[in-house]
């Protein structure tokens, strides 16, 4: 991974926690506007580059079985998060603090960050899949430091919390890269390890995009917002994304 892998998957969710930090919760309407475009761009550069450049390794194991245990993974992944990591706001629990959630958004991240760290792909499919890790981070991460301060934190550990969640995806690529660097024979598991993601970017794409609005009043902008989403993404597969 080069310097600007890093930069996108720090800044790209601390973009998303500022954010999140400035604007008022009464005001969150257009995240669902993002998520339906994050949400199609990581679908489609999923299905369009990551699946076929996974199936197309030599494997011991069908990495199906991953593709399928990521996606459930997710699955027990929000009993913690409640949905976060998807744009989910529960604005009703700011009776505790949401240490639960934070755990279960930052293993989710560093899972991805491992991934990343891995050297499966091509240069140029490596780079749209940093992006899609980090386009959807952005919206985690708002919605993670949306719930912090419904919950009370005080503002002056926002930032820290925000900087601490930031780093867990560059966290785990370079604990991938570690420990690839100390037992080379790891590397042969890698597809394994990116296969379980991309159930995971399943699981989460298609929980944003078959989701309704509240009251269907984006409905025409939300199908604008999903076409660039793929517009994008299909453009990336003929121009590298740094």
């Amino acid at each position: 991974m080069n310097f600007w892998s890093y930069f996108v998957l720090f800044f790209f969710p601390f973009l998303g926690g500022t954010i999140g930090l400035i604007i008022q919760t009464q005001k969150t309407e257009y995240l669902k506007l993002f998520l339906a475009f994050s949400g199609a761009f990581l679908f489609s550069i999923t299905a369009i580059s990551i699946i076929p450049e996974v199936y197309g390794q030599e494997t011991q194991w069908d990495v199906g079985y991953f593709v399928l245990g990521g996606f459930f993974l997710q699955i027990i992944i929000d009993l913690f998060s409640h949905g976060v990591e998807h744009g989910h706001l529960h604005h009703h629990q700011t009776n505790k603090k949401p240490y639960g959630i934070f755990i279960a958004l930052s293993i989710h991240a560093f899972l991805e960050g491992m991934a990343a760290g891995s050297n499966l792909f091509s240069d140029h499919i490596h780079s749209n899949f940093v992006f899609g890790i980090a386009m959807h981070e952005i919206p985690a991460a708002f919605a993670l430091i949306t719930i912090l301060k419904a919950s009370d934190v005080k503002r002056r550990y926002l930032y820290g919390w925000l900087v601490l969640y930031a780093f867990m995806t560059i966290a785990g690529a370079l604990f991938s890269q570690f420990a690839v660097s100390q037992a080379p024979a790891i590397e042969n598991y890698m597809v394994y390890l990116v296969a379980i993601v991309i159930g995971v970017f399943l699981h989460i794409s298609t929980t944003i995009l078959f989701e309704n609005t509240e009251d269907h009043r984006f409905s025409r902008f939300k199908l604008i917002a999903i076409a660039i989403g793929v517009g994008i993404a299909l453009l990336s597969t003929l121009v590298h994304i740094h």
